[in-house]
């Protein structure tokens, strides 16, 4: 069962983003916050959560610096922004900061439920309207992969899937995904099979190992 944590000043769409979340991902546990500080303070006290949806524009903490501090503290948690700004720094700048995800509150409730399956599931969403930019630059060849995020990388041009790679490795599927948000990231793709293909063309992967055909 997933738990997510929505924050979200404006009660309505909060109450309207909790009932889809609910009805996306079955028997889902929801909790809201009114505001950063809040959601915070919750996940300090409680870190076990699968997903955040984070509205950028509230009062108090700017939230901003919460998605930062979000990022930071808790590193295995997708955070996807939700928010009305669609300013293409903006929504760079917050994929930047560490977010897995970025929807316009203006996008359709199928974008919106399509958007929040791919983060789910490991992967990376940007609005349409930035592909195929990536949010980072991939790095190459120069400027390599930290030692975990290689290894990590490995596994999945191996096509194992994340609880495989965690026991090999010794460490929580949680920091699997970490890692795995990480390599995203450097490599400018969105999911598994992206990053498999991308590694094999920079050869940061075993030539032999096949794309995993898995985005989980």
């Amino acid at each position: 069962m997933k738990k997510i944590l929505i924050i979200e000043d404006h009660p309505i769409y909060r109450d309207g983003l909790a009932v889809l979340v609910a009805q996306l991902f079955a028997e889902a546990q929801v909790e809201q916050a009114g505001d950063a500080a809040m959601a915070l303070e919750q996940l300090a006290q409680d870190d076990t959560f699968d997903l955040v949806l984070l509205d950028l524009k509230m009062p108090g903490l700017d939230a901003s610096t919460a998605l930062a501090v979000l990022c930071r503290r808790h590193p295995a948690v997708p955070v996807v922004v939700v928010s009305a700004d669609d300013d293409a720094a903006t929504i760079r700048a917050c994929m930047d900061a560490g977010a897995s995800g970025y929807i316009p509150k203006s996008a359709r409730r199928e974008i919106l439920s399509a958007a929040l399956a791919i983060v789910a599931d490991g992967g990376l969403y940007l609005p349409p309207a930035l592909h195929p930019a990536p949010a980072t630059a991939p790095r190459t060849t120069a400027s390599p992969l930290t030692v975990r995020e290689r290894e990590v990388l490995q596994g999945v041009c191996a096509c194992e899937p994340n609880k495989t790679i965690a026991r090999r490795l010794g460490i929580s599927e949680a920091t699997v995904r970490a890692h795995l948000g990480a390599v995203f990231r450097a490599l400018g793709v969105t999911n598994r099979t992206q990053a498999a293909l991308s590694a094999q063309r920079l050869g940061l992967c075993d030539a032999t190992s096949g794309p995993s055909h898995s985005d989980a």
